[in-house]
C-alpha cells in the first residue's frame, strides 16, 4: 500500500519541486538529521518528525483520520486469537453451551477485526470519498453484529455449534 502510495504521488509536480529546489532543501535536510542525531537518546523524536522536509517524505496526499489508536487494540486481538486456540477444540471435543456461546462470541470478534483491516486498507477515503468508505464500515458491523447474533440464537435454540461439527462427522456414506 505504501509504494503505490509513493508511485500515485511521484507524478505529482509538488513533489518535483521538492526535491529539486536545491542547497537550501539540503541545508534543511542536514540540519534536520543533526538534530535527530543529537536527540536519539531524548523523547523529542516526534516533535523532529512533524518538522521533517518535504524533501524527504513527498506530499502524499490528505491524511487518513484513523477512528481510534489501533495499538491498543493489538494486545487484545493476541489475546483473542491465544483463546482461539484453546476454545475451537474444546468446543468440538466437548460441546456445551458456555464453549458454544464463548466460540461465537470469539470467533465473530476475530472476524470483525479481520475484515475491518482490510476495508480500512482497501476502501480509502482517498479513492473512495468520505461517504463510501463509512458505507463500508457500517456494513462490516452489521454482519459481524447479524452473524454473532445468528450463531447465539442457534447455540440456545437449536443443537450448537460444536453439536453440529459432531453430527458432520459422523456422516457416512450409505452405500458402503
Amino acid at each position: 500500500m505504501a509504494l503505490a502510495i509513493i508511485l500515485n504521488n511521484s507524478l505529482r509536480p509538488s513533489v518535483f519541486q521538492n526535491i529539486l529546489q536545491g542547497t537550501a532543501s539540503q541545508s534543511k535536510t542536514r540540519k534536520w538529521f543533526t538534530q535527530l542525531s543529537k536527540s536519539r537518546n531524548s523523547t523529542n523524536h516526534s516533535k523532529l518528525l512533524q518538522r521533517l522536509p518535504l524533501t524527504i517524505l513527498p506530499n502524499i496526499g490528505p491524511k487518513r483520520l484513523m477512528s481510534s489508536n489501533h495499538a491498543k487494540l493489538w494486545p487484545l486481538e493476541k489475546i483473542v486469537n491465544l483463546l482461539l486456540l484453546g476454545v475451537i477444540p474444546a468446543t468440538f471435543i466437548a460441546p456445551n453451551i458456555v464453549l458454544n456461546d464463548l466460540f461465537a462470541g470469539l470467533t465473530c470478534l476475530h472476524m470483525n477485526w479481520g475484515l475491518e483491516g482490510v476495508v480500512l486498507d482497501y476502501v480509502r477515503p482517498i479513492i473512495f470519498g468520505s461517504a463510501i468508505p463509512k458505507l463500508a464500515i457500517l456494513l462490516l458491523y452489521l454482519i459481524s453484529l447479524s452473524t454473532f447474533v445468528s450463531l447465539i440464537y442457534y447455540n440456545h435454540k437449536d443443537i450448537g455449534i460444536g453439536c453440529t461439527f459432531r453430527k458432520f462427522w459422523e456422516i457416512t456414506d450409505e452405500d458402503e
